[in-house]
């Protein structure tokens, strides 16, 4: 039974229940307004941390009088509970549009993630960082308005009230000092907010795995793909700003959510421009009062190749190249941490310019002295990975690893072999992963070499030949499809009697092991009524093919 008042509010109905409290929707009579009223439930009321992170959250949002953060209206502690009062909101959080893929249009996306750097900035100002910007705290109102809401995780001040080593937020969309249990500032926020912003261009999270050890691995060490590589109607000068919020180092990323509305309000200008495909010229980021600019545009390059990524501070001019005019950019960097994308070559006329000419000769000077230059820089040694990459590295190499298992028992070799390489570059000395990568790779190069035979055979019962062996090492073979037509007639009965009795002994193999009721047992005896059938019709390269396919799914059955 709810409760009939708290404090001056009539109760009228539960809205939610999160993990650390209950929200009601009441009735402020003194003042004749609805409102939502948060509580901590009974029984955490004893748990210190979570009243501390309460009180964080009703202070925080108390100093906080601004259009796109939800209003505080009243807070107190009644019978041993303490309970906030604040602004009712209708609408949806932007987690769940997300999922109703209910935001549409470039116009609408822009306008939410502009009202929440709005917001932000306006927090960043009062020294408050949020540190759990994510789209379930993101609350759009049917008429497009957005409240940033729970700041029961936010920094308020010089506070040190989260110990160091501290790990808060949420994974998806946590920077990667906070995955280090590092201190968080304004440009923590500003990285959350760049993952979600990606996710509201895309679809997608930009940090993306099977586990959660894999998601905080790829904040830590890896870039996701460029947004306009996910969705190619995203403008590339959104596509750069991603680059920036997403940033591993934080110098590297806008310094403050104002910096970030300032670039967003310069890309809707260039978008409605109709140069919305035109690069954003580097940001100086080290300088918390600059403003992002876009590359300019040289008379009569209309038309010209669009210019290429910007490097970013601290990176050597040529050190990504361009890619080939309509082709795949390199993804090469003399650093990690860039968000890829793939956008031709710079032409030289777009030599991005940030302030008037006297600067400008400068840095036409220095590029002509860094094109004498006698001999290349030497590269700077790797920096060493902190310990917490290295645990989170074996513990997604074991993730990778058990897939790869799973992968090479079910007969899909590549994949397995794929899924080793990545388990033995976070964890190279991983036995397992080099164990499975051996058997995958013996498979696959046995059925590639038997596959390239089969294409090259000049006489049909060689080419026959090379197919049966390439179909019986990897029945799944990508060529085994389209070889099988060519091939019907010239497989002996000898070639289909012999994959037909290897089914069968792995089928009675299964079937001893109680394993019958398996879904991959139920899928191998259907492929065999398939390849009897063919074998029927008279097509013997399909039949032996769909043979040994039923094998390997009785030994997927046999061995789960």
């Amino acid at each position: 039974m709810p409760p009939e008042r708290i404090g001056k509010y009539r109760i009228d109905s539960k809205i939610g229940q999160g993990a650390m409290g209950e929200v009601w929707k009441a009735y402020d009579e003194v003042l004749g307004r609805e409102v939502a009223i948060k509580t901590i439930v009974p029984e955490s009321g004893g748990d210190d941390s979570q009243r501390q992170r309460f009180l964080r959250e009703a202070q925080s949002a108390a100093r906080l009088n601004h259009p796109n953060i939800i209003t505080v209206y009243d807070f107190g502690e009644e019978n041993g509970s303490l309970f906030m009062a604040m602004e009712l909101l209708s609408g949806d959080d932007l987690r769940t549009l997300l999922i109703k893929r209910a935001v549409t249009g470039l116009e609408e996306r822009l306008r939410i993630m502009e009202q929440v750097c709005d917001g932000l900035a306006f927090a960043h100002a009062q020294d408050i960082v949020h540190r759990d910007v994510k789209p379930a705290n993101i609350h759009v109102q049917p008429g497009g308005e957005v409240r940033i809401v729970d700041f029961g995780l936010a920094r308020v001040g010089g506070s040190e009230m989260t110990r160091t080593g501290t790990v808060m937020g949420t994974p998806h969309y946590m920077s990667p000092e906070q995955v280090r249990g590092e201190r968080a500032d304004t440009r923590s926020d500003v990285f959350a907010a760049g993952a979600v912003f990606y996710e509201l261009l895309t679809g997608k999270k930009p940090f993306e795995a099977d586990s959660m050890h894999a998601v905080l691995f790829k904040v830590m060490q890896e870039d996701p793909a460029a947004a306009k590589e996910i969705s190619p109607e995203v403008p590339l000068v959104l596509s750069e700003i991603l680059v920036w919020t997403l940033a591993k180092d934080p110098e590297e990323r806008y310094q403050d959510a104002g910096q970030l509305r300032a670039a967003l309000q310069l890309a809707r200008q260039a978008i409605a421009d109709g140069r919305g495909d035109e690069p954003l010229a580097e940001p100086p980021a080290r300088q918390r009062s600059g403003q992002p600019t876009l590359k300019p545009t040289t008379p009569g390059a209309a038309g010209s190749e669009p210019s290429r990524y910007g490097s970013r501070p601290g990176s050597r001019p040529g050190s990504r190249p361009g890619s080939r005019p309509g082709g795949p950019a390199s993804h090469g960097s003399s650093r990690p941490g860039r968000v890829q994308t793939a956008v031709a070559a710079e032409a030289p006329s777009r030599t991005p310019l940030f302030v008037g000419g006297g600067v400008a000769a400068v840095v036409v000077l220095a590029g002509a002295i860094w094109a004498l230059r006698p001999a290349p820089e030497p590269q700077a040694p790797p920096p060493t990975r902190p310990a917490q990459v290295d645990s989170l590295a074996q513990a997604v190499a074991g993730t990778e690893v058990e897939v790869a298992s799973r992968q090479l028992a079910a007969g899909d070799y590549r994949e397995a072999a794929r899924r080793a390489e990545r388990a033995l570059k976070m964890d190279p000395a991983n036995p397992d992963a080099k164990r499975i990568l051996d058997q995958a790779r013996k498979v696959v190069d046995g059925a590639d070499k038997a596959a390239a035979a089969a294409k090259a055979a000049t006489d049909a019962a060689g080419g026959a030949a090379a197919f049966v062996e390439m179909v019986a090492l990897d029945p799944r073979h990508p060529e085994a499809a389209l070889m099988a037509p060519r091939f019907e007639e010239a497989v002996t009965v000898a070639q289909v009697e012999q994959a037909r009795e290897a089914a069968s002994d792995v089928r009675k193999d299964s079937e001893a092991a109680g394993a019958d009721r398996a879904p991959a047992f139920g899928e191998g005896a259907q492929r065999v009524k398939d390849a009897e059938a063919a074998s029927r019709a008279g097509k013997k390269a399909s039949a032996v093919r769909g043979f040994y396919e039923a094998r390997d799914l009785f030994e997927r059955a046999r061995r789960r």
